[in-house]
């Protein structure tokens, strides 16, 4: 019999007896054991040496039992310990989840971040949608929404708006109904936020980091509810297509100006709803769509912005994370406020 066997039955049937002390009422020692099976293997000369190498060999495998499961699962696949070529970098480790992180996952690797994000991405866009349809502003907003398109198609708002281009015709030119076009794309809106998040995981700047998350996937939860509207109610648009209201395009500018608005504040925010009033109008000029698709859109996009921007600020406990300052005393600080 192998030494290494000896060891281990050794290590096994010691362990139990000096549990149970073996019915007798003495203890009996992992070492006594050992010591006992030892005596059948190798010659006396060896026996010390054998002893010595299994209560090593029993200490390492008691050791081994104590360390957590999953230690060895976290190792990268074919990494050995000792082994130069094993992958060092910080994927290897697993991130903070993403409801307590602020900043990419792994600092220093922007490709493994991305990778982070990606997969966690239906898990932050399902969060943002329950936190959108579960807010009371979001749906003040998306009723107003509903309201107004229903209020000004009855009114026969829609009607005297296309008499007046039927009489009069386009009042934009070529060059900026294209601008209004492609500028309220939602794809554009993608593509901007895109490139946001691109250079802000690879310049690890968190806080811009955190709004380019939170816009595109306000521009997706915007996007996914703007496309189930138009199938469920399917009006008809002037030029005719079937997915009439309420307007993506304007729905996504606002939604657009609204994140960047609460993000940086009025100097980015004011002129973006200003450009976004304009997408709205191209809308109307070019005959794509109603003026009632446009002013839902538009509350629409409102509405979403807002309710995943707030979802994406630093709760504690539920609270929100605020600035604070005393003017009187010129101290500053931070302070929990909540929506009751």
């Amino acid at each position: 019999m192998r030494i290494d066997s000896i060891v281990l039955i050794a290590a096994v049937v010691g362990f139990g007896m000096a549990a149970s002390g073996c019915g007798t009422g003495h203890d009996v020692s992992i070492a006594q054991t050992i010591d006992a099976f030892a005596s059948a293997g190798p010659p006396a000369s060896a026996r010390p040496a054998a002893r010595s190498a299994a209560r090593s060999k029993t200490g390492d495998w008691l050791s081994l039992a104590s360390e957590p499961l999953m230690g060895d699962f976290d190792k990268p696949i074919g990494a050995e310990e000792g082994d130069e070529d094993a992958p060092t970098n910080a994927a290897t480790t697993q991130p903070t989840h993403w409801s307590k992180r602020r900043g990419p996952a792994y600092k220093g690797d922007w490709l493994h971040s991305f990778g982070r994000d990606a997969k966690e991405l239906p898990a932050t866009m399902w969060d943002d949608a329950k936190a959108t349809f579960t807010s009371p502003v979001a749906w003040v907003g998306l009723g107003a929404a509903g309201i107004s398109g229903i209020v000004i198609n009855a009114s026969g708002s829609d009607n005297r708006v296309a008499d007046h281009y039927t009489k009069n015709g386009h009042q934009l030119n070529g060059f900026w109904d294209m601008v209004g076009d492609v500028g309220g794309n939602p794809g554009l809106h993608f593509a901007v936020a895109g490139a946001m998040y691109f250079s802000t995981i690879e310049m690890e700047d968190s806080r811009h980091y955190e709004i380019s998350k939170a816009l595109i996937n306000a521009l997706a939860v915007n996007g996914l509810t703007t496309v189930a509207l138009k199938g469920i109610v399917r009006t008809r648009s002037p030029n005719g297509d079937p997915w009439g209201w309420p307007s993506g395009h304007t729905s996504s500018t606002f939604t657009l100006a609204t994140v960047m608005h609460e993000a940086y504040g009025p100097w980015v925010g004011v002129p973006l709803f200003l450009f976004a009033s304009y997408v709205g109008y191209e809308r109307i000029d070019a005959r794509n769509h109603d003026f009632s698709d446009v002013i839902s859109g538009a509350l629409m996009g409102v509405a979403i912005g807002h309710a995943v921007m707030q979802n994406h600020k630093p709760k504690i406990l539920g609270f929100e994370v605020i600035p604070w300052g005393n003017p009187s005393s010129g101290s500053v600080g931070l302070a929990l406020s909540r929506q009751w």
